[in-house]
């Protein structure tokens, strides 16, 4: 198989509206400070861990809509204090909805951006603390990858073991199989840095390919999708394309199966209802 991974001027951050990655986000500057950060919908809530002039520790609440034409958040920096300790008795806590000002978020992708408060900013970006070499490692689990062609969406499970192949030029690659075919099929997943993007081949054993390239995070990825026989190049501008996360590696390696492998339970199932039926 041929694996065509290359710079795509059409795949712009520009061109598709995002929300950045959730969960946890630092700043490489600061330590001992960060944020959480969770979207649903456009509705936006960060929570700041930071301290205050005294060294305190100290946390704020920023509620509000995020504009994902612009990628910007803005709200204020709202805490409660006086409240009651975890094993104490009910206190009601005094509120502030601006105890810290206004602060504002500009994401330049999913997964970094600049925080700008009160008397500063302040570069952040997405922490991550469970995926294996960087980002190559969000391809490690199960993902569902498909495209909208003619109409109709084309889509495909494909397993990412941890596994890693390295090519003749030095780039490691996140190598897998399309679920259900492992000794079939074949899949490679590679991240760039200097474009962000992340790219994904794989052959469905039947002499086609299909090939992507995603801006996203470890749980999903928007881009472009493409169709070929496995031995043409890549032609054409590409359509509309997903990847949404499955499965994680643990969730596999822990006694756990690619979904499309638990089929032989349901084989198991079948067989032991005909059995039964013949005995009687």
């Amino acid at each position: 198989m041929k694996y065509f991974f290359f710079a795509l001027a059409l795949l712009s951050q520009s061109v598709f509206a995002f929300l950045p990655a959730p969960g946890l986000w630092q700043t490489s500057t600061v330590d001992g400070q960060g944020f959480n950060i969770e979207t649903q919908n456009n509705v936006m809530i960060v929570t700041s861990y930071v301290f205050d002039e005294t060294g305190k520790q100290i946390w704020y609440l920023s509620a509000g809509v995020y504009d994902e034409h612009a990628q910007t958040f803005t709200s204020t920096f709202a805490n409660a204090t006086n409240g009651s300790c975890l094993s104490c008795s009910y206190k009601v806590p005094t509120k502030s909805g601006n105890a810290g000002g206004n602060m504002t978020i500009v994401f330049s992708s999913r997964e970094s951006g600049t925080i700008t408060f009160p008397g500063g900013s302040r570069q952040i970006t997405h922490l991550n603390f469970g995926y294996a070499g960087g980002q190559i490692g969000y391809f490690d689990g199960e993902w569902q990858f498909s495209f909208s062609l003619f109409g109709s969406v084309d889509g495909s499970w494909v397993v990412f073991p941890g596994t890693r192949y390295t090519g003749s030029d030095g780039k490691v690659y996140a190598s897998g199989y399309e679920d259900g075919n492992s000794t079939t099929t074949v899949a490679l997943g590679y991240y760039d840095p200097n474009q962000d993007a992340y790219f994904v081949s794989f052959t469905d054993g039947v002499g086609y390919s299909r090939t992507f390239a995603f801006s996203g995070d470890q749980q999903r990825m928007i881009g472009l999708g493409w169709f070929n026989q496995t031995s043409q190049s890549i032609s054409g501008n590409g359509y509309p394309a997903a990847g949404n996360r499955m499965l994680s590696l643990s969730e596999i390696q822990g006694g756990g199966s690619p979904l499309d492998v638990q089929d032989r339970e349901k084989y198991a199932v079948l067989e032991q209802a005909i059995k039964e039926q013949l005995a009687r």
